[in-house]
């Protein structure tokens, strides 16, 4: 006869895990990757679009991967004036990438658009 015990300390380990993995998520913060395009029309204010991606709490690989696709594709693309952030939490930046003069643009009258 085999005995219950390995399946049913096997059960509980994995249910203690779960639940400690869910538990630890809370307090993880979440992750945002921020495109600005700044556009810039002789004797017009420069106007500033933004764009946010949001992720949920503890997804930095995910949103590390996405930033590597936007960064990738505006590179294709070669949109210029264009900022691209990836921020952990509400202010931390992890990492950012310009194309452009972009800090050069800031310095000038910004409407946003």
């Amino acid at each position: 006869m085999k005995n219950p015990i390995p399946g049913i300390i096997t059960g509980i380990s994995e249910s203690i895990d779960s639940n400690y993995k869910s538990f630890v998520k809370q307090f993880k913060p979440r992750y945002f990757v921020v495109v600005n395009m700044y556009h810039v029309i002789p004797g017009n204010p420069v106007k500033q679009q933004s764009f946010t991606e949001g992720f949920d709490k503890g997804e930095l690989e995910q949103a590390s991967k996405f930033f590597r696709k936007v960064v990738t594709k505006h590179g294709e693309l070669g949109f210029p004036n264009t900022e691209i952030q990836l921020i952990k939490g509400k202010k931390t930046i992890l990492d950012t990438k310009k194309f452009g003069p972009v800090d050069m643009v800031k310095t000038m009258n910004v409407k946003s658009a």
